[in-house]
């Protein structure tokens, strides 16, 4: 029986902090051979939401394939029950995965404003960025003239998810305010299993031939009227949302298959190559 156990930086940010020798191993393809996968997290002291999103789409998309799967969960108390609270254990307990949090308790947080969620339809996504916004209001986090923003944020990186991704495991989001010595901000983070922003493209003849590498074809992705369903009318959600994302202490990532872009205030883009997202994430985040 093939087994393989990726480790978890102290830090965990994103996929970007793994290891290639552990994380590269690709579960959405029919060669993917791990037949017991331990995701583990016990030496994290420190955790992203783009992380979450990852701690969530690798092992359902290897428990897909038939692979035992396990989560060794931190063993700082505050990272476990910040993600039972956040709804990552849950998650993957539903899909089969084996978790063993110890008994810990999650804890009401009114600065979690979407919990981990699971969608596959825009009807879905449409009744979560309502729901966000009427969290956003209630709790009143932040300037209120930004919660309509990232409730349209959420939405349109969910639609993307959604319209393009054909994920076997549909989608995840979450949105949080976060208070950090760097200010107060805001963060829409959605991440799927699917084919990736590159097969995405290459569906569409114009395109095919200028896609060579994942980081090229979200770089492209990210231009107005850029889709690999060659419509005009399409391309102009993320485009939107790269714009909105260039203002002042903005910043957006895409991570698709193994390739990352980075967009904000001073750079145009920034792309490399990094460790797998086994399908796309999208990372936006507003300060406030």
């Amino acid at each position: 029986m093939a087994e393989m156990r990726v480790g978890v930086p102290k830090e965990f940010w994103h996929a970007g902090n793994l290891s290639a020798r552990y994380a590269s191993n690709d579960p959405r393809s029919s060669s993917f051979g791990e037949r017991r996968l331990d995701i583990d997290m016990r030496s994290c002291d420190f955790v992203r939401p783009a992380a979450i999103l990852w701690c969530v789409v690798y092992p359902l998309l290897a428990v897909a394939r038939r692979a035992a799967c396990r989560l060794l969960v931190p063993e700082n108390t505050g990272v476990s029950v910040y993600l039972k609270s956040v709804g990552l254990f849950d998650a993957l307990k539903q899909a089969g995965v084996e978790v063993d949090d110890r008994g810990v308790r999650g804890r009401s947080d009114p600065q979690l404003i979407l919990p981990l969620t699971r969608f596959s339809e825009e009807r879905e996504v449409e009744d979560l960025a309502n729901r966000a916004l009427e969290a956003l209001n209630k709790a009143g986090l932040g300037a209120a003239n930004l919660h309509p923003l990232v409730s349209e944020i959420f939405a349109e990186l969910a639609l993307n998810a959604v319209q393009h991704a054909e994920s076997p495991i549909g989608a995840f989001g979450l949105i949080q305010f976060y208070e950090l010595q760097q200010g107060r901000r805001f963060v829409c983070a959605v991440g799927d299993g699917g084919i990736g922003i590159r097969r995405s493209l290459e569906r569409n003849p114009d395109l095919a031939d200028q896609v060579p590498y994942d980081w090229v074809a979200i770089e492209l992705a990210l231009r107005e009227r850029v889709s690999g369903t060659g419509s005009k009318t399409r391309g102009i959600g993320l485009y939107g949302v790269a714009e909105d994302m260039r203002k002042a202490g903005r910043q957006l990532i895409i991570h698709s298959g193994i390739g990352m872009v980075e967009t904000n205030e001073e750079l145009e883009s920034e792309a490399k190559r990094t460790t797998l997202f086994p399908g796309t994430l999208a990372y936006a985040s507003i300060p406030t």
